[in-house]
């Protein structure tokens, strides 16, 4: 048995996911999140242990990181991910909990700190970002994630630790948070509605749910995976492509209205991660293509009917 991974924001879609792929792989795993039994943990029933704990609560989580004494943390709570709270002040208390975690774990004896950042943190480019691009965070989102990554940063250096910040893109699959782009068109479409869009000619990068696990284990293992790293796939789809192959998996064919919202003038055109210092770094590299991959949602909704 391998010493534990601590994966915090284990209840949310992503973390549930790297949950799930850490213990297929064979790792001892020890979940914190908010609430006791995470409905997204339920088939894990037995086989890790789970904690229930607000990260606010900032002296309950450093007994519990005592307690279990990770090697490895992989951080992936945050708060306020959506709506009118990536702009509220909920963003910097995020901070303050993400430091608190790090310092507990650096006390624990932690040697590996894998935190979650996102591509909010460089603000807008219109095309393929890279690690280097200069980072110019356009809300308190992003300004908070990037805040976060240089204080942890600064911490682990000091400390000897190892440092790894994911970026991630948009990322998909069954079990998604409902108010997100693809599967709030699902849900349209299982109800038999054509869902109000836009003309669909952004570019997006959308990485899928398991391919976006992998990606952060593979981090959290490989020794030398030490910086930012992007999470995506590398591979844009245009938005309308994505909305057409989820009509043709749930409602074929049901008319879709392009167009019938307009773009913001905000709306970033052309969002596009390259996640090749990941790949060089563990190997790692997306398996799951955006339009093959939306057949898993469309699944999912089939089942949930």
């Amino acid at each position: 048995m391998t010493d534990p991974i601590l994966v915090t924001g284990a209840g949310g879609f992503v973390g549930a996911a790297v949950v799930h792929q850490a213990l297929t792989a064979g790792h001892h795993v020890a979940a914190l999140a908010r609430r006791p039994d995470p409905e997204r943990l339920k088939g894990f029933a037995g086989a890790l242990s789970t904690h229930a704990v607000d990260l606010s609560d900032t002296d309950a989580v450093a007994r519990i990181v005592a307690e279990i004494a990770p090697s490895t943390v992989i951080h992936c709570a945050w708060e306020g991910v959506g709506g009118s709270r990536r702009a509220g002040d909920i963003q910097l208390d995020n901070i303050r909990t993400t430091v608190a975690l790090a310092d507990a774990a650096i006390a624990a004896g932690v040697r590996k700190f894998v935190g979650f950042g996102s591509q909010a943190e460089y603000g807008r480019f219109d095309r393929r970002i890279v690690e280097d691009d200069l980072p110019c965070p356009s809300m308190l989102y992003g300004a908070a994630k990037l805040s976060a990554h240089h204080l942890v940063r600064q911490r682990c250096e000091e400390a000897g630790v190892g440092f790894a910040w994911l970026r991630l893109f948009s990322v998909y699959g069954p079990g998604d948070n409902p108010n997100w782009l693809i599967p709030s068109v699902a849900a349209s479409l299982a109800r038999g509605q054509a869902p109000k869009c836009t003309p669909g000619t952004q570019l997006w990068d959308y990485l899928h749910i398991d391919d976006a696990a992998a990606g952060t284990l593979a981090a959290a293992v490989t020794e030398e995976a030490i910086g930012v790293f992007n999470l995506s796939s590398g591979r844009p789809v245009a938005v309308r492509a994505i909305i057409e192959r989820l009509r043709d998996l749930i409602a074929p064919g049901l008319p879709l209205r392009f167009g019938e919202i307009a773009f913001g003038p905000a709306q970033i055109m052309h969002l596009e991660g390259d996640s090749t210092r990941l790949t060089r770094a563990t190997g790692w590299r997306p398996q799951i293509d955006t339009l093959t991959g939306l057949a898993d949602v469309a699944a999912a909704w089939r089942l949930a009917a």
